[in-house]
């Protein structure tokens, strides 16, 4: 019984991380491929270039992640477009 009470709440938790994903081609693929081993939070914290995401994708398989090729490139597009790197705002004119 302790295992179940403890567990319900972590399923709550990482529902409610799935709902806060932007919507788009890859949401699915992330919570299916990349939640299995970490939270999504770990994941939606970072910030890289498509060629970040996909190093860490990379990395990520060889630790036993899977994929086929064309989920793994859906998965890089998805992570780009929604946790690229941070605009940076122009300095303002003095």
């Amino acid at each position: 019984m302790k295992r179940v009470a403890l567990l319900t709440p972590m399923l709550a938790f990482g529902l409610a991380q799935a709902q806060d994903l932007p919507e788009g081609k890859g949401k699915e693929l992330l919570q299916m491929i990349c939640a299995d081993c970490h939270g999504l939070d770990v994941i939606t914290s970072q910030r890289a270039t498509k060629d970040g995401w996909a190093s860490i994708v990379d990395s990520m398989v060889s630790r036993g992640a899977s994929g086929t090729k064309e989920q793994l490139d859906t998965l890089v597009d998805y992570l780009a477009k929604n946790f690229g790197p941070e605009k940076k705002v122009e300095s303002q004119k003095k």
